[in-house]
């Protein structure tokens, strides 16, 4: 690490990626949690089961072509969608299951959200989960301060069912072409420092404008020394999976101006 690193908090935003990055690796993802629904059909159980163990792996290779790789896993996400609707996913059962204590944040993410609140430092969300259960999930940790926004994939709704996503997909690898809402425009304009986390490669693309400094941290959640590799080519730090939020607190702090 770049003994000379130093950050002004004037000019820092922050972009996190939310499964496995603010969430444990242990903890449920926003699709996965579905499953979980009391009522949901075996079928659909069964099918975004069979779904999730041919995309998974492919979504985790590293070495396979970007441009395949990103047309498999916009693949991955319609089809987990349409399961939903023909499965007649229920608004009630979102509303519900955003509750569950299945999905675990990071050790020191609730006191590093608190800290960014304090420095008034904007913490951008971007998310190939879903965006009405991270809402949730963060506002049941008390956690959802005014400086937290979530860009994710958003559900529609209508007549208490699920009919559509509300927006293009977002998916682990297209998060470097989401659409910007105008309120976090005009909240970074005049910010040019960002510190982006993740837990994939595909995050390190995670941009919402150019930047005079970019600082990349990574969780390595798989104890692999080929990925390990990989890692440390893409993240200027990497961090184990059981690590904690609060080293990415210390490191702000003690290199802040």
């Amino acid at each position: 690490m770049d003994t000379k690193l130093t950050f002004n908090l004037n000019k820092l935003y922050i972009i996190a990626d939310f499964d496995h990055t603010l969430t444990t690796k242990e903890s449920q993802n926003c699709w996965g949690i579905l499953s979980n629904i009391p009522d949901i059909s075996t079928e659909y159980i069964k099918k975004s089961s069979s779904n999730n163990n041919y995309y998974f792996p492919i979504e985790q290779d590293d070495k396979l072509d970007y441009k395949i790789k990103n047309k498999m896993m916009k693949e991955w996400y319609q089809k987990h969608t349409e399961l939903l609707i023909k499965y007649n996913l229920k608004e009630d059962d979102i509303s519900e299951i955003g509750k569950s204590h299945e999905i675990i944040l990071r050790k020191g993410v609730i006191e590093f959200l608190k800290f960014t609140n304090k420095k008034n430092i904007p913490v951008i969300i971007i998310s190939a989960g879903i965006s009405n259960i991270i809402e949730s999930v963060l506002k049941r940790n008390n956690c959802f301060y005014s400086n937290v926004y979530v860009i994710s994939n958003i559900f529609k709704f209508k007549n208490g069912k699920l009919k559509s996503l509300r927006n293009s997909i977002i998916h682990s690898l297209n998060k470097n072409k989401v659409e910007i809402p105008p309120k976090i425009k005009e909240i970074i304009k005049d910010k040019d420092e960002v510190i982006i986390i993740g837990d994939n490669i595909g995050d390190t693309l995670m941009k919402l404008k150019d930047n005079k400094k970019t600082f990349k941290i990574g969780f390595l959640n798989y104890n692999n020394k080929d990925r390990l590799s990989n890692f440390k080519q893409y993240f200027d730090i990497v961090y184990k999976k059981d690590d904690s939020f609060l080293k990415i607190k210390d490191l702000i702090d003690k290199n802040s101006l």
